[in-house]
């Protein structure tokens, strides 16, 4: 009996073990979506910042130009 005993205690041992890996997997997977989102964000605002900056300095260049060339 005393064998019996054992092997339930360590199956009930393992299934906690694998409740707890299966909800730190469920976890992570549903944090792993929030980081993808969050970074297609990040990704979308950079390229409008490269695209403003771009702008600035064409028009301040262009600028920059125009004194040079006809300002003196």
């Amino acid at each position: 009996m005393r064998g019996d005993g054992l092997l339930i205690l360590g199956l009930v041992a393992l299934a906690v073990y694998m409740g707890v890996h299966w909800e730190r997997a469920r976890r992570a997977a549903s944090d792993m979506h929030l980081v993808r989102r969050r970074a297609a964000t990040l990704r979308h605002t950079v390229a409008k910042e490269r695209g403003q900056v771009m702008l600035i300095t064409t028009v301040a260049g262009l600028a920059l130009f125009l004194a040079i060339r006809y300002g003196g």
